[in-house]
C-alpha cells in the first residue's frame, strides 16, 4: 500500500472509529477497528478500508456524519482517532473481538441480532 492509500484508508478508519464508539472506550474503539480489518480480510465486504466503511448498509454513523445528520469530529478528535486507525492497521494493538464482523450498541434496543453468535463485549457494544 503507497503513502497516499494508507493515509486515505486511516482517514477512513478513523472517521468509522470515531462515528461508531466515540464516547466508548480505547479497547471498544479497537474492537471497531479490528471488525473493520476483520470485514476486509474476509473479502465480502470491499477490496480496501474506505470500501469496507461506505458499504452500503453498514456504519450508520459514518453515513449520519457525511450527510451532516451529526457533527462530525474536531480536528483534534480526527487525529486522536487516526492514530488509534494507525496503531490498528499497523496491527500495534491486540485485536480484542477475534474474527467478529459485527457489532451494535446495545443501548439501541430496536437492532436486530441475527449476526451469529457474540464473541465479546466492551463497553455498550456487542461484538459478533
Amino acid at each position: 500500500m503507497d503513502m497516499q492509500s494508507f493515509e486515505v484508508n486511516v482517514a477512513c478508519m478513523a472517521t468509522a472509529i470515531y462515528a461508531e464508539a466515540n464516547t466508548q472506550s480505547l479497547d471498544a474503539k479497537y474492537g471497531v477497528g479490528y471488525v473493520i480489518l476483520n470485514r476486509l480480510k474476509s473479502k465480502r465486504y470491499g477490496a480496501d478500508i474506505c470500501e469496507v466503511v461506505y458499504n452500503k448498509g453498514q456504519f450508520e454513523g459514518v453515513r449520519d456524519i457525511a450527510s451532516g445528520k451529526h457533527i462530525g469530529p474536531t480536528k483534534s478528535d480526527l487525529l486522536k482517532t487516526e492514530l488509534i486507525a494507525i496503531n490498528i492497521i499497523t496491527h500495534k494493538t491486540i485485536n480484542p473481538v477475534s474474527n467478529a464482523l459485527y457489532f451494535h450498541d446495545d443501548s439501541i434496543k430496536s437492532m436486530s441480532h441475527a449476526w451469529g453468535k457474540k464473541t465479546t463485549k466492551i463497553d455498550n457494544l456487542i461484538f459478533y
